[in-house]
């Protein structure tokens, strides 16, 4: 099991995160959008939401939607209710957190492909909501699944780093939706079809405690993967705030559209985080290597102590 308990590892954001927090935020009163932002989540019952939505109910004034009830979460199928319908959901929201995903029935390729494409109309359907209403920001649940094959170079020794400039290189259909998220949000960013839509899209890797159990048969080059990828509950709520409250994220070329890779300031990591740090001034608290020491003493070196 890991080393330290979660109840004790997880903690709240750092003094600076909060000062940049309560920056944004005054900017933000400035603008107009009130003491309070307002930010609507989707998929609010979900395991990621999980982790966010406690902070985020903290900071700002939260609207929690999804298909499956849940405490203070309102029931609404936003693929399938009739936009009219859906714009009181997005009116006055200053960002969206895009959360919410529609598992596909089935295991066959073409099962496959149909239900991750109702994600991709999902995700559609959020950006121009959020266009139409006047939504200053969505920030999306991506996932390093969007360039997963890219691992194979890396384990090969043919690669050393994938950055999120790196084009999209999905092995899986689940990865292809996100990849396609992900363009997508750039067409509504780069503001050819409307007003600049600011977009990121956030590649979480592995947002789960490592149970060093599940990889004493396994080839080791699996269990390193997942130290290479973990991201702490802190670091991944650092991670959300500080994409909502950035003020400024607009790219070299003037385009409000980033990609981040959603992993901690790990030793093992191959996931570049530069821009993360630079666009949002992202500054992980965790590493994997500290965090699973004893784990990783036993399982790759043989330490049984």
């Amino acid at each position: 099991m890991p080393t330290e308990s979660p109840a004790n590892y997880t903690d709240t954001l750092t003094d600076a995160t909060a000062d940049a927090a309560t920056s944004a935020t005054s900017t933000a009163s400035d603008a107009g959008l009130g003491a309070r932002r307002r930010v609507l989540v989707t998929g609010a019952t979900g395991y990621i939401a999980g982790q966010l939505v406690p902070e985020l109910r903290e900071r700002y004034d939260v609207r929690a939607l999804d298909v499956r009830p849940g405490p203070d979460v309102e029931v609404v199928d936003l693929l399938d209710t009739p936009a009219s319908e859906l714009a009181e959901y997005f009116e006055g929201v200053d960002t969206v957190v895009h959360l919410a995903y529609h598992r596909p029935d089935g295991e066959d390729p073409q099962a496959r492909y149909e239900g991750e494409r109702r994600n991709v109309d999902l995700m559609q359907r959020v950006y121009q909501l959020s266009l139409d209403h006047g939504v200053r920001r969505v920030v999306a649940a991506s996932t390093n699944q969007a360039a997963k094959w890219y691992e194979q170079p890396y384990f090969a020794g043919r690669r050393d780093r994938v950055t999120p400039e790196d084009y999209p290189r999905p092995d899986n259909f689940y990865g292809w939706a996100k990849a396609a998220y992900e363009s997508l949000g750039f067409l509504y960013a780069c503001g050819s079809i409307g007003r600049a839509l600011e977009v990121i899209q956030v590649r979480i890797v592995v947002p789960r405690e490592i149970d060093p159990a599940n990889f004493v048969d396994q080839p080791a080059h699996r269990y390193v993967r997942e130290l290479a990828g973990y991201i702490s509950e802190r670091d991944l709520r650092q991670l959300f705030v500080r994409s909502i409250e950035t003020p400024d994220i607009a790219d070299e070329h003037g385009v409000p559209f980033h990609i981040f890779y959603g992993v901690s300031d790990n030793a093992r990591k191959f996931w570049s985080i530069t821009n993360a740090r630079e666009v949002i001034g992202y500054a992980p608290q965790d590493d994997s290597e500290r965090r699973f020491a004893a784990d990783i003493a036993r399982l790759l070196h043989g330490d049984n102590r």
